[in-house]
């Protein structure tokens, strides 16, 4: 009889499935850490988000705030 049985117990199964899960992001990780290194070293950088918005979004949330003031007066 050829047969195998495998068996894999919860405990085991969960243990064996953060360990991916935890490899998988911790390569996501070094890989990201790794890219801006490299593109650090050639002095880009990224924008911060504050700065990447529209000027015209930014005018209209300073008009909206200033009705909102007048009508509080």
């Amino acid at each position: 009889m050829n047969t195998l049985f495998a068996y894999i117990d919860p405990f085991t199964g969960s243990l064996v499935l953060q360990l991916l899960a935890m490899g998988f992001l911790s390569m996501v990780i070094f890989f990201k850490k790794a890219k801006d290194f490299v593109l650090s070293l050639f002095g880009i950088k990224k924008a911060p988000a504050a700065e990447m918005e529209p000027q015209e979004v930014q005018s209209i949330k300073l008009e909206e705030a200033g009705q909102k003031d007048k009508k509080a007066a």
